[in-house]
Parts: structure tokens; sequence; C-alpha cells
């Protein structure tokens, strides 16, 4: 995958305790997380350059325990730990008092490292960045229920089924797998398909073709984005907000 143009990975983990991951997933598989994590921080080390990125969601009662060894995690080991802050979504049976803010989890690292120190971030990132000085990893967090970062996100996710969405918690999509599979009498694009609609071909002669192709795409996608709110709904609208669950949505 690195050969083929990998540059990042994105693990979600919510807790270090092998019990409690069962518990949270129901099913094992915390030895080949780690393992994972081990094999792409050794391949770091001469060179793939992966930048490798820890989700980690916080909830009340259920793994608030877990966030002072998150952050000794990074302290040899050079990975961004993202602590995420607990987001209605379909089927997560969101509940209010689960809810472990930004800020509390800022004063349980604080009071175990008061060094604590913010990073400068990128006007459009996500999270907020902070790390223990010494150590050789970072901290996040992402903070979309207490303080939304609306304004400057520039996230588009295309889901696995095809479909555009221009924020997490917005339930409206557009098909781009409709679009693309039009010219095929919407039937999925096979390897034979692609060769007779020659939608990969870039020589001189198909190029117009090409470029008539990608202008419908990109108008969709820019008509998409021009209808993206400025502001996500509050946590009392969210949680009656039909969406689909996490799971369904991907990275």
């Amino acid at each position: 995958m690195v050969e083929a143009g990998l540059t990042g990975v994105n693990l979600s983990l919510d807790t270090l305790d092998p019990f409690q991951f069962q518990i949270m997933t129901r099913r094992s598989g915390f030895e080949a997380v780690m393992k994972s994590i081990d094999r792409i921080l050794a391949m770091n080390r001469v060179g793939a350059g992966i930048k490798l990125k820890i989700n980690c969601v916080a909830m009340r009662g259920l793994n608030d325990r877990d966030i002072i060894p998150f952050v000794e995690l990074c302290r040899e080991k050079p990975i961004e730990v993202r602590f995420i802050e607990y987001m209605p979504f379909g089927g997560n049976k969101w509940n209010k008092g689960k809810m472990f803010s930004y800020q509390e989890m800022l004063a349980v690292i604080r009071e175990r490292y008061p060094t604590l120190v913010k990073l400068d971030d990128h006007k459009n990132d996500t999270s907020k960045t902070y790390q223990v000085p010494g150590f050789k990893g970072h901290v996040g967090f992402i903070t979309s229920m207490t303080h939304n970062f609306c304004g400057t996100c520039n996230r588009l996710r295309i889901t696995s089924d095809g479909n555009l969405k221009v924020c997490l918690f917005g339930n409206s999509e557009v098909s781009l797998r409709d679009i693309i599979r039009k010219e095929n009498d919407g039937q999925p694009i096979d390897e034979e398909a692609l060769k007779r609609l020659c939608l990969l071909d870039t020589t001189q002669d198909n190029r117009g073709l090409a470029s008539e192709r990608e202008r419908e795409i990109l108008d969709i996608i820019g008509m998409a984005v021009k209808r993206k709110k400025a502001k996500h709904a509050g946590m009392d609208e969210l949680k009656n907000m039909k969406n689909r669950p996490m799971i369904l949505i991907g990275g």
C-alpha cells in the first residue's frame, strides 16, 4: 500500500486495556491493532513516511481512565493520539451524560502533565494539537460538540457506496456512484466497461470526452459544497436527526 502511494493511516482505538477492548468492540483483536501500530512505526524508521493517527472517542465512565495511558503512549512513539468528543450518530446510543468534553480532558492531562503545551495548527485542521515537552508524539482534540470548527473545515467524505458527504453531521448526500455509472446503464464499472467506455483514456482523441465527464462531476461536487451549512446543529438537535451510523460513513 505504501508503494501504491499510502501516506497516512488512522486507527480507531478507544482503550489500551485488552479486556475493555473486547467489551467495547464485542470481539478480540487488541493485539492485532497494536501489532499494526508497531509495524507502521517500524516502516517509518526505514523511511516509509506514514503519518499515523490513533482516534480515541472518550466516554465518561467507560474509557475516560484511559486518557493518561494514551498520552503516555506518545512518550516514545512518534504518533498523534486524537481524543474525540462523543458524538451522536445512528445506533450509538448517544447520551449527553457520557460526553467527556475537551476542557475536561485537558484538565485530566494537565493534572498529570502541567507543562503540556499548545502547538500551532493549520487553519483547516479539525483537531487542536498539544504536546508534553520531551515526548515524541502529540495529542489532539476533536471538539465537535463543545467547540465546533465548521467555518474552517474543508473535509469531504466519500462513503463506501459512493455517496458524497460534505459534513459528517449532515444527513444530505450526493451519489457520485450514479453519475459515474450513468454511461454504463447504471451498472457497476468493471474492467471491461472501463475499456469500452474509455473512462481512463487520457489520449488526445478522448481527452475532450474525459474533460466533459470531469466537469459534470466537479460541478455536482461544487454545488454540494456550496450548500454546506455554516454550522452544524447543536447537541440536542443532532441526537434527533437521522444520519448514518459512523461505521457506514467511514473516515
